[in-house]
């Protein structure tokens, strides 16, 4: 008899259990994963005691079976996915932001890079209207390209957002490390190869010809202002008013445009971002800038060039 019971406690100890984990399961906000512990079982962060909307803060008890928030009307994700921040904490001069990303080509670290950037908070005080109004066109190359009217929008937008810096990254980066036998500098734009043969090989070890490892020389980290390096074409009213119109649309308490140099071996590296403050925290918020439109920096070059020579020269 004692033997029965044990085994039906047993039975209903394991089903409440399961119950419970079905009921309870909660995604960390740091890594997230999805678990039914009060310690995430990836990285260890202790389960929230409340719920914390990812868009504007506001919390609630984790019992309060609230499925969007009340002030903003997010969607609070309490299951399986991803429900941090892709930023960072920001950082307390545009210089410090700037060394970071630098410093992150240093490191060789991708990840870095990124961290440098606001994402979200990007995201949150975007204006598609402002935009549009300055250009007068829609078009699909915009990044973003809708307005964040709802949480599905506002998760489209910040994803394209990325995928196009990084893109742009990519594209300095692959100019950086092929020179001369990136697609750039040919005719087409683009490198063909003739069946048969071995030069889709040959043209894959070209990545591994230590131009990247180079990058982990950078001494001298230094900045530059625009009129630097654009004889003096930046302080100019027309092109102040333009900077101006042209940064409205971050919704950025204020923007910035700095040089960043530093020396790479005998090669100077630069990078032109735009940089913005939102509260008292600064961030990336575009590797291109409206210094680098007016040197007439092409893609190939937007997020950083690195060779022998001034900016200007490097980009032309």
């Amino acid at each position: 008899m004692k033997r029965i019971i044990s085994l039906l406690l047993t039975v209903l100890l394991l089903f409440s259990t399961a119950a419970f984990a079905e009921a309870d399961e909660w995604a960390c906000p740091d890594c997230g994963a999805s678990n039914t512990t009060a310690f995430c079982t990836k990285c260890g962060a202790k389960r929230s005691e409340e719920i914390v909307c990812p868009n504007c803060g506001a919390k609630y008890p984790l019992d309060s079976g609230v499925a969007f928030c009340g002030d903003c009307g997010t969607k609070l994700q309490q299951s399986a996915g991803f429900t941090g921040r892709y930023e960072g904490e920001g950082f307390a001069t545009p210089e410090e932001a700037l060394t970071f990303y630098m410093e992150g080509y240093k490191n060789l670290d991708f990840n870095q890079i990124l961290g440098a950037f606001a994402w979200e908070t990007q995201m949150e005080h975007y204006s598609v209207l402002t935009h549009l109004e300055r250009i007068r066109a829609y078009n699909s190359a915009m990044r973003p390209r809708m307005p964040s009217t709802n949480t599905f929008l506002y998760t489209a937008n910040l994803n394209s957002l990325r995928s196009y810096q990084v893109d742009m990254i990519c594209r300095s980066i692959e100019e950086y490390v092929l020179g001369e036998d990136s697609p750039t500098k040919s005719k087409t734009g683009s490198i063909s190869f003739e069946k048969d043969t071995d030069q889709v090989a040959e043209f894959l070890k070209k990545f591994e010809n230590g131009r990247l490892e180079k990058l982990t020389q950078m001494t001298n980290i230094r900045f530059l202002t625009p009129d630097d390096v654009t004889d003096n074409k930046f302080s100019l009213e027309i092109n102040q008013k333009n900077f101006i119109k042209q940064t409205a649309c971050y919704g950025a308490d204020e923007t910035v445009n700095i040089i960043g140099v530093a020396d790479v071996g005998d090669e100077t590296f630069y990078c032109c971002p735009t940089i913005c403050r939102y509260g008292d925290r600064w961030y990336l918020v575009s590797v291109s800038s409206y210094t680098s439109m007016i040197i007439g920096a092409p893609n190939q070059y937007q997020a950083f060039v690195c060779g022998e020579g001034s900016f200007a020269e490097l980009v032309r």
